[in-house]
């Protein structure tokens, strides 16, 4: 005679099993090592003058990817680049066109007009920053931002390693 509770566990039986195997069997390899990557810092030039703003990216293989910015002195540090031979491509933002966004990014144009001021009231706390604009932008042949033309390529290994890309 087959009760209530035995048909609730005999319908729980394949569910078990299934969870039991994706736990045990699923992280032991059949995907891409998620884990192993590498650290890769350098510095990007065009010429010998340094790339002061833009985004450095690794593609390797299985569509891993990984990316860090361009500081104002060139340098860049990706943290988790894929382990392998990437290719490697840099982006820089478009200039915009806009003369008042220009003039705002050199530090000119209009000030912020002061609100109003309670001499009694208690100091508010300090507001995030806003967006950081660079100072200037350096524009970039545009076969670089692709990884199929950029012609960079680099291979990753586990540990720090440099790579100074040369535009």
């Amino acid at each position: 005679m087959i009760t209530r509770t035995n048909h609730i566990a005999n319908r729980r039986l394949p569910a078990v099993g299934l969870l039991a195997f994706c736990v045990v069997l699923l992280p032991t390899g059949c995907g891409p090592d998620n884990k192993a990557r590498g650290v890769v810092k350098g510095k990007v030039t065009l010429g010998k003058k340094a790339l002061p703003t833009g985004t450095v990216m690794f593609y390797g293989k299985d569509n891993m990817t990984a990316s860090a910015a361009i500081d104002e002195n060139g340098n860049y540090e990706i943290k988790d680049a894929p382990i392998g031979e990437c290719h490697v491509t840099v982006t820089v933002m478009q200039m915009p066109r806009d003369p008042s966004v220009i003039a705002r990014m050199k530090g000119k144009g209009p000030k912020m007009p002061e609100g109003p001021h309670d001499p009694n009231a208690p100091p508010s706390p300090d507001l995030p920053s806003g967006a950081k604009y660079p100072k200037e932008i350096v524009p970039i042949d545009q076969k670089y931002s692709n990884p199929e033309s950029s012609g960079l390529k680099f291979t990753v290994q586990k540990g720090e390693q440099t790579y100074n890309i040369e535009l």
